[in-house]
């Protein structure tokens, strides 16, 4: 039971009016004398590259803005920056900063011009053209974070960087694989009954393949593109444009479970507990707060859907069209390779299965003149199961 925890956190939030702030969890380390990348401590030096969460709502609505804080404690570093909105589609100019050793960088990045006012930034370093980003090597070591400011909620909150490997860390292996630091597949968090002025709000950051697509085998592609020498995060983000699913189960404070609900994010999503479930704001069922569990669900497939009347000429004879899956229709009853002359149109194209996927979240409890933000611990959906052995799932991403 958690009665007494939940009284204590309560007393010191509306008494005290202290201000607290998530510890990073590092994860556990990986079997063996690998350490794959991203299992090292995100808010130590980074190598590789990072992605900040920033957002910003401008002075005129409410004076919320966000401050990059670069760091180059080694040696001079080159960062350069997409800036992707909060859906994760590219806008705006790419950023340039020229570090050199003991540097620090601050500057404001939700209001550059032609850019979002929130979303995430890749960092890395720039190819001779200025067009690519390319890992961080060697001795270019970057400390990086977000500062978010309100004047209007009087907080400046820390948002912990996502980093693609750290520099304790052995960066690459054979495969080149690893969960991006602090992303996984399960996340957990507290939340007090939402009542009054008090409130709770999910912010869920759930890259999607504008970030990093595939691997080199498959063709890679996005911001961080492992043809670069990135490496590759393990589960795989989503497609572009598909919301990531969430699966998210939520307990009382004696561990009876009240709800277990789907929910979505998609690069960049802000869920106050009650959009998710108003089962955070029931003093009959929850009277002492909740305790939650969030997993990066699985897709199921869903099959191409084709016309059924609108035929299109086949670009070769008695082969399908390219990213056409619909069967032949002509002659009526005809397949390809025995005399095809026309294909069904497709009208919308198959989704393929997926998941579980990687994310993080962070946690704000606000009541007035209070605001307590941070990073909610992490793990694999399968850890947060109580999995072992043969019912660990290597794709969760332990």
């Amino acid at each position: 039971m958690r009665k007494p925890m939940v009284g204590l956190m309560m007393a010191g939030l509306l008494v005290a009016g202290l201000v607290a702030v998530a510890t990073p969890v590092t994860p556990a380390l990986a079997q063996g004398s690998f350490i794959p990348p991203g299992q090292a401590d995100p808010v130590g030096l980074i190598t590789s590259g990072a992605v900040l969460p920033f957002l910003g709502e401008g002075l005129a609505a409410g004076g919320s803005m966000s401050f990059l804080e670069l760091y180059a404690p080694a040696s001079s570093a080159n960062v350069h920056m997409f800036l992707f909105d909060s859906a994760c589609v590219r806008q705006g100019p790419s950023l340039d900063v020229e570090l050199t050793p003991n540097d620090i960088a601050l500057f404001r990045i939700d209001n550059i011009a032609g850019g979002p006012s929130r979303g995430l930034v890749t960092a890395a370093q720039q190819d001779a053209q200025g067009f690519t980003l390319l890992p961080w090597r060697g001795s270019q070591l970057v400390a990086a974070r977000t500062l978010w400011a309100s004047s209007a909620n009087n907080f400046v909150r820390v948002i912990d960087p996502i980093a693609l490997a750290t520099a304790n860390e052995i960066l690459l292996s054979s495969v080149n694989e690893g969960g991006w630091s602090p992303l996984r597949t399960g996340a957990a968090f507290f939340a007090p009954l939402e009542t009054g002025g008090l409130h709770t709000t999910i912010y869920f950051v759930c890259p999607n393949s504008n970030i990093q697509r595939g691997s080199v085998l498959s063709g890679g592609g996005g911001a961080f593109d492992p043809r670069n020498g990135f490496p590759v995060i393990f589960p795989r983000f989503e497609l572009a444009g598909s919301n990531t699913p969430l699966r998210i189960r939520v307990y009382d404070d004696d561990e009876d479970l009240l709800r277990d609900v789907s929910s979505t994010c998609n690069c960049l999503t802000i869920r106050p507990v009650t959009e998710i479930d108003p089962v955070y704001a029931s003093a009959a069922e929850a009277p002492d707060g909740t305790y939650t569990e969030v997993e990066g669900h699985t897709r199921s497939a869903t099959a191409a859907v084709c016309s059924a009347t609108v035929i299109e000429s086949l670009t070769t004879p008695d082969t399908p069209n390219s990213g056409n899956a619909c069967p032949c229709g002509l002659p009526s009853g005809a397949v390809f390779g025995s005399g095809c002359t026309g294909q069904f149109q497709q009208t919308t194209a198959a989704i393929p299965g997926g998941g579980p996927f990687s994310f993080v979240a962070y946690r704000a409890i606000t009541v007035p003149s209070i605001d307590v933000f941070g990073r909610v611990p992490g793990a694999s959906r399968c850890d947060l199961r109580g999995c072992t052995g043969s019912e660990f799932d290597a794709a969760d991403g332990r």
